[in-house]
């Protein structure tokens, strides 16, 4: 015993060392050991450096991937999202040591409102190993910012660290040693009149450049001095027409996006009137990337001055001359890394197979050896209270995570609806051009979307993001969104749900992926004073909060139901122990009684079930002398039985006239009934239980028998076997009536607290042999017949094929009137033991009203289909059989003709098939 026991520490051990080394290299085992490849995702940003490594945020924002110039994966990083809070990656610089910088953005537990951010660097190895800059948003008087704070242009200049701190219409440079964390304000360039920021670069003062939220980029110089460098006067181009993701090149040219000519544009601060495209919508297209007014990509600047386009899960990488260098949808796992990864998994594999033998040992070696019970009890039972716990937290944060979720998307529609009250459509018609940008009717609709959640700033307006759209000319322009990143009139993606919104009005809900996370929103229409469509009001939120909601409450389930869980178990165990004392008073007496001491009486006065136990313990060895007494006079009395029903049959006025050998043959109709699934309810109940249900069962279904001049002939457990010797219209209408009695006995059970219950019939007709079988010591009355087989198989079928009754050809040929049975025919039917196939017939007429109908209404295309498959015609029969199917959907046979039709489909029948349908 101390061996086994010293074995199954020792495996546990291990075991747990093996999940401990996993659970450290989680990382590891998120993909197949068996893909070397990293796909990129969603990717939000990318930077390559001097010596050409390549630098992505992905994963909507929560990784880093690092690529070196022969494109493996040298590290990834990853937020971990915990206390209620989101963490995001935004910005990237990277200096010749091969360190990188980011901006690591705090946002709130709904994925929203800025918290915080800082500056962290991360080693060549992927390690982060300093903060150089902190900044917190608690000011409630200060202005919110969404998902975007408000470091920007993160860049690295020899040892020098630069970034701008953006305060709405002004922005302040900083600059840092990369190995200082005291960075110095150098320059405030303030915005003229009515212009608010949209992106800045440069990093030296009179090189200082910013886009504005009205399309225009100027030149920041000291004394608060500014210069417009773009449009200039001549300079062609639309009124909505205006730069984004502006960037500055190592000679000092600009970079940017134009939405409206679908390019990615170039000029020259020193000649800015000579505007270059560096990528069009036409050579974009070439490499896979599309460039278009409402699908716009991200750009950086290399350290080669190259051009690097982000669009989804792609980067593309042009040189200074116009050619492509490299288009980059992933990395390449190392071969050191495929390694570890191998050896993660394969630890694992071990740990679970140690796992395994720890259970072998437990309860194969263990549990079989003569122990005390309350040792057994603890090693069966606080598994099973573990894991059913385990199971009841999973339940029930599944259900409350999709009833959050529903009201979620509910409450969204009820808001999104009141777009309409929310905002003057004649305004939201005027507005025309990036120059409103914060203009009185805009910060009217601000203010006025604001206000719908004034009344829950302490939640952080519990996760909302809201956004206002224009609709002109066919097209969904982006006009007021919570996202310090977007500017007006940027042309918004098409879909299908914004388009039933605009074109029908309709209020719609719907998911949305991007590089900023997984949302639900709805949308709303908005209409001018004419009732036309002029626009859409939108409210989401981001199912990452969500999530991070949900994962909270798991943990606090989890806390709670452990809590609970060990309370029980001491009080288990201790109440085990204290009936222990009295069971072994039991055991002795048993043991007595088993030894022949038939005089033994047990005392137990603990005044519960065990002394209960007791008492019928001294009762059943009273009995049991009485009985031993009884048995000794009356068991040579009995020694002979035939059942009364069969006199009459076997032509026999008394019992006493039958002998072994007595037999006739006649023609019946056979019956057999049986309780579905018995063997699982019977393990439930106690003896007595089973014997009170089955005569509760009989009780209630042998009088079908007997009113329709049938006779029952045998009682199983599960359910017995009737001879019907008239017409079989009785038969069959005893089979209905069953039927519909167990709707009624199953209201009976459900009132009583007891769960439903379900019966498979079959019925047969044939030639049979009713005779006296046994020997002359005992006699049993039997009925022998293939036909009785046939009955059973038919009985065994009902459930694969979705029927209560089934019954013969030979049932339905004998009907005189089958018009007033409710019937459908399933084909031909091969049966085990008989070579020729039976015809068989599912009788639904006593079935629940909804599934009669059901099986009415497919009736005439279910055979029609039957006819298809049985002269070999699978694709059309399988595609009758869905026809069924999507009608109900509740049709087993109709889902088993199914698959057997796209099987045959597809890879033809056997040289033996006939036409015949094959149930195991």
């Amino acid at each position: 015993m101390k061996k086994y026991i010293a074995a199954l520490l020792l495996v546990l051990m291990l075991a747990a060392g093996a999940g401990y080394y996993v659970y450290v290299n989680r990382d590891a085992v998120t993909s197949s050991p068996f893909h070397k490849d990293l796909p990129f995702g969603s990717v939000s940003n990318a930077l390559a450096d001097e010596q050409n490594n390549l630098y992505v945020i992905d994963n909507s924002k929560k990784t880093i991937v690092k690529l070196n110039s022969s494109g493996n994966v040298v590290y990834t990083v990853s937020t971990n999202d915990t206390g209620g809070e989101i963490y995001h990656f935004n910005e990237l610089a990277a200096d010749k040591q091969g360190n990188l910088y980011t901006v690591k953005t705090t946002l709130d537990s709904y994925g929203l409102t800025v918290k915080s951010e800082q500056i962290i660097r991360f080693t060549p190895e992927g390690e982060q190993d300093q903060a150089f800059f902190r900044k917190d948003y608690k000011d409630k008087s200060e202005r919110k910012r969404y998902r975007i704070g408000s470091l920007k242009s993160l860049k690295v200049q020899g040892d020098v660290l630069s970034f701008f701190v953006d305060d709405f219409n002004e922005t302040t440079l900083f600059h840092t040693g990369v190995g200082s964390t005291d960075p110095k304000a150098m320059f405030t360039a303030k915005l003229p009149e009515g212009k608010y920021l949209a992106g800045v670069a440069g990093t030296n003062v009179g090189q200082i450049y910013v886009s504005v939220r009205s399309g225009e980029i100027y030149r920041m110089m000291e004394g608060g001095r500014y210069e417009l460098i773009y449009p200039l006067p001549g300079i062609d181009r639309s009124y909505r027409n205006f730069p984004e993701k502006l960037s500055l090149d190592g000679k000092g040219r600009l970079v940017y996006i134009d939405y409206y000519g679908e390019t990615i544009s170039r000029i020259d601060p020193a000649n800015p009137y000579i505007v270059e495209a560096l990528l069009t919508k036409e050579t974009a297209k070439q490499q896979d990337m599309e460039i278009s007014s409402d699908v716009m990509p991200t750009i950086a600047i290399g350290a080669d001055d190259s051009l690097i386009v982000v669009h989804e899960g792609m980067i593309l990488r042009q040189n200074e001359d116009g050619t492509i260098r490299a288009k980059v949808t992933g990395g390449i796992y190392s071969a050191e890394t495929m390694g570890h990864k191998w050896f993660v998994w394969g630890l694992a594999l071990v740990g679970l197979l140690l796992l395994a033998f720890a259970v072998k040992l437990l309860y194969f070696n263990i549990m079989n050896r003569r122990i005390s019970l309350m040792l057994k009890q603890i090693i069966v039972f606080v598994p099973v209270i573990a894991i059913s716990m385990v199971l009841l937290s999973y339940f029930i944060y599944m259900n409350f995570s999709q009833k959050l979720e529903d009201e979620s998307i509910h409450e969204l529609s009820l808001l999104a609806r009141n777009g309409r009250n929310l905002i003057d459509g004649d305004k939201l018609e005027k507005m025309n051009s990036p120059l409103e940008y914060r203009s009185n009717d805009y910060k009217m609709f601000r203010e006025k979307m604001d206000s719908v959640f004034d009344g829950s700033e302490e939640s952080d307006n519990r996760g909302f993001y809201k956004a206002l759209y224009k609709y002109e000319n066919g097209v969904i322009y982006r006009i007021i969104e919570d996202a310090d990143d977007v500017n007006m009139f940027n042309p918004f993606p098409e879909t299908e749900k914004n388009q039933e919104v605009v074109k029908q009005g309709k209020i719609t809900t719907d998911r949305w992926q991007d590089e900023t996370g997984f949302w639900i929103y709805a949308l709303g229409p908005i209409y001018n004073s004419s009732g036309k469509i002029v626009g859409l009001f939108e409210t989401s939120k981001n199912m990452e909060g969500i999530l991070q909601h949900r994962r909270e409450l798991l943990r606090n389930i989890i806390q709670n139901i452990t809590v609970i869980t060990l309370v029980l178990l001491s009080i288990f165990m201790l109440m085990t122990y204290l009936m222990l004392s009295s069971i072994r008073k039991l055991r002795s007496s048993a043991i007595a009684i088993s030894k022949g001491n038939w005089d033994t009486v047990v005392n137990i006065r603990t005044r519960d079930e065990v002394s209960d136990l007791g008492d019928s313990f001294n009762m059943m060895a009273e009995h049991i002398r009485g009985y031993i007494a009884k048995v000794t006079r009356v068991s040579e009395a009995y020694y002979r039985f035939v059942p009364q029903q069969f006199l009459k049959y076997l032509d026999k006025d008394s019992i006493l006239e039958v002998q072994l050998g007595d037999q006739v043959e006649q023609e019946m109709s056979i019956l057999i009934v049986n309780i579905r699934s018995f063997y699982l309810l019977s393990k439930r109940l106690t003896p007595e239980e089973n014997f009170n249900f089955i005569n509760s069962f009989l009780n209630r279904f042998g009088p079908y028998v007997r009113n329709h001049d049938g006779l029952i002939n045998k009682y199983a457990g599960a359910g017995f076997m009737a001879l019907f010797p008239n017409v079989v219209e009785q038969a069959l209408l005893s089979c209905i009536g069953m039927r519909k009695e167990l709707d009624l006995y199953n209201v009976h059970r459900a009132n009583s607290g007891y769960k439903p219950i379900d019966i498979g019939i079959g019925l047969h007709k044939g030639p049979l042999r009713l005779g006296i079988i046994g020997e002359e010591q005992r006699l049993e009355g039997n009925v022998i017949s293939d036909d009785v087989n046939l009955a059973n198989e038919l009985e065994r079928l009902t459930e694969p094929l979705g029927a209560s009754i089934l019954v013969s050809d030979f049932i339905i040929q004998s009907l005189s009137d089958r018009s007033i049975f409710q019937y459908r025919c399933l084909g031909l039917i091969r049966v085990e033991g008989k070579e020729e196939p039976l015809q068989v017939f599912d009788v639904y007429h006593g079935e629940s009203d909804t599934a009669r109908a059901l099986k009415e209404k497919t009736k005439t295309l279910f055979e029609q289909a039957v006819v298809l498959y049985q002269v070999g015609r699978f694709y059309d029969a399988r595609e009758a059989f869905v026809q069924v199917i999507k009608i109900n959907r509740q049709d087993k046979a109709a889902k088993l003709y199914f698959y057997l039709c796209d099987e045959y489909f597809q890879n033809g029948t056997t040289e033996e098939w006939n036409g015949t349908l094959f149930v195991s």
